[in-house]
């Protein structure tokens, strides 16, 4: 695997760096924006989810993997740490069929 970085400014104050994996079409971006928030975004091309799924992801305890497989608190602990501990956001977009990216925001003090 390949891997390229990238690091860019703006005239808003705004820098961006991003590692992206060449062979798999997968990447890392982050952001700072106007010194307010760090942004990273992680992304792939993989089977994407369904709507269905998206909207439980970061229920606890659900999983995707067979009984015994996962505990499903992975994400959940994540969005608990991300947006209860830190005030920040963690989002998910998914298409089938096309990837899906996960979009943490943390906010700087």
């Amino acid at each position: 695997m390949r891997t390229q970085v990238s690091s860019k400014s703006n005239a808003q104050n705004s820098k961006q760096t991003t590692l992206n994996c060449t062979n798999t079409n997968q990447y890392l971006k982050i952001n700072s924006q106007n010194g307010e928030s760090i942004i990273i975004k992680i992304a792939d091309n993989g089977i994407g989810m369904s709507q269905d799924i998206q909207q439980k992801i970061f229920d606890p305890f659900f999983t995707t993997k067979p009984v015994g497989s996962g505990t499903g608190l992975g994400l959940s602990i994540s969005h608990q740490i991300i947006v209860e501990k830190h005030k920040g956001k963690l989002s998910c977009l998914s298409v089938l069929g096309q990837g899906t990216e996960f979009i943490i925001e943390i906010p700087l003090i």
